[in-house]
């Protein structure tokens, strides 16, 4: 076990190197699209309610799918691998098919919760009810075929088969952007969740033949099944845990954005611009995250199933993931400082070349700025997570998601109170703090009690 263990890293190093790159291909296509968004739209009271249900939309694919199946999904799989080959293959049809079968009705339940309560905070855009009615639904759409997308990638990064998804993202985002410059003049307000729906389509129409292939399975064989099995009795048990997570994570956005409705107009979508901005270095990090999670939890489920040396191999795994932490402060302290220095010329080279205003952008600066000083915290507290999330101590995931759920609406009123739109971002910034702190305790404690085990 120390010789395989040994191996393991120059497997990961040479999974990061080639992988994040590459990712960061498909998040600049997403930045672009809300570039391009920025210059063509504007920030009028339309796009507030696009970028609103646009929010809902993510929070529910992060619910169902980004933050809850697929962090369940590829260390159970992992798992299965492990015992062999057609045990992989008896999890995947067993949880697939009823993941697909099901995932419909859930988003439609969760949109239609979503915009009743919007109803009552959410200001009048002047938009008729038919198209209020058919962007709403198209968000639901896209939230249905992303979901599915989701799960197609947990199979392929399970087997660390990570380029394949992440050149169709990079793809996608080229086809959404053109498909909107297409539609915009005919279409309008539709043409953003239209080029969308076709984006995730075309994704899965790539994915899923490869997925089967990978699984040697053919697509007959994701039949539904009801019947339950010990795998989808783990997976329903361990993803309600991280559906909880999801919502307390998931909410916080949408909380700001509705907090923030009931400021001056156009507060949405400025808030909505930072947050994307700011989501750049969260990028140049993401693409080693599901990589991290597919080793971590291979190797996990290697000491599982009690293989000779796990002592040394679990020794091996806490060493890799504080060295991802001092690595990770190292690379992005200076970036950061930059970024934040530089923050209104990034503003002003992205957004300023259409109807945003120059007082606009330099309010997008100003709570670009805030978000920042909150970064740092919250890039390591990603990492660490998946750490979590391969030993499957899904507790731990969810409780710091709670605090940061109870205490933000708190800390956003009390802060909107002296700064308006930007004590939104305040908030944010200043939560990132205690819990990288209690992620970090939990994860050091868990490494204790590891050493206390004869």
């Amino acid at each position: 076990m120390p010789n395989n263990a040994a191996q393991t890293d120059p497997s990961i190093l040479k999974n990061i190197l080639v992988v994040t790159p590459l990712s960061l291909i498909g998040h600049a296509g997403t930045l672009l699209i809300y570039t391009v968004l920025a210059n063509w739209f504007g920030a009028p009271a339309e796009m507030d309610f696009i970028y609103y249900y646009w929010g809902i939309a993510l929070f529910v694919i992060q619910l169902l799918s980004a933050a809850s199946a697929y962090s369940v999904f590829v260390p159970l799989l992992a798992e299965a691998r492990a015992k062999g080959e057609t045990e992989a293959q008896r999890c995947v049809q067993s949880i697939f098919s009823r993941y697909i079968t099901v995932i419909p009705g859930l988003c439609c339940l969760l949109v239609a919760i979503s915009w009743a309560i919007s109803q009552r905070f959410l200001p009048d855009t002047g938009l008729t009810p038919a198209t209020t009615t058919g962007i709403v639904c198209g968000f639901l759409c896209f939230a249905i075929i992303a979901s599915t997308r989701w799960m197609l990638k947990a199979i392929l990064d399970t087997y660390q088969a990570f380029q394949v998804s992440i050149i169709v993202q990079g793809l996608c985002a080229a086809l959404v952007i053109g498909i909107i410059y297409l539609c915009k003049s005919s279409l309008t307000w539709f043409s953003i969740p239209l080029a969308l729906i076709l984006g995730e389509l075309f994704q899965v129409i790539v994915l899923f033949p490869r997925c089967c292939a990978i699984l040697n399975l053919q697509g007959r064989h994701l039949k539904l099944d009801l019947q339950s099995t010990p795998y989808t009795q783990q997976f329903l048990r361990q993803c309600l845990l991280m559906m909880g997570a999801a919502i307390a994570d998931g909410l916080n956005p949408v909380v700001d954005r509705g907090m923030a409705s009931t400021l001056a107009a156009s507060s949405v979508s400025k808030l909505d611009y930072a947050l994307r901005l700011c989501a750049i270095p969260e990028r140049l990090t993401g693409g080693a995250l599901p990589v991290l999670l597919s080793h971590w939890a291979k190797a996990f489920s290697s000491e599982a199933q009690g293989e000779n040396g796990s002592s040394t191999h679990r020794t091996q795994l806490q060493r890799s993931v504080w060295q991802g932490v001092i690595v990770l402060l190292i690379l992005m302290g200076p970036l950061l400082t930059g970024f934040y220095l530089f923050r209104e010329n990034i503003v002003s080279i992205l957004y300023g070349h259409g109807k945003l205003s120059e007082m606009g952008q330099l309010h997008i600066a100003s709570l670009l700025g805030i978000y920042l000083l909150g970064m740092l915290p919250r890039l390591m507290s990603r990492l660490l997570i998946r750490a979590h999330l391969a030993r499957q101590a899904h507790g731990t995931v969810v409780t710091a998601t709670l605090i940061r759920l109870i205490l933000n609406p708190f800390l956003n009123w009390l802060l909107m109170q002296y700064w308006g739109l930007e004590g939104i971002a305040w908030s944010t910034a200043l939560l990132s703090y205690p819990i990288f702190a209690y992620i970090a305790i939990a994860f050091w404690r868990a490494k204790q009690r590891n050493k206390t085990k004869p």
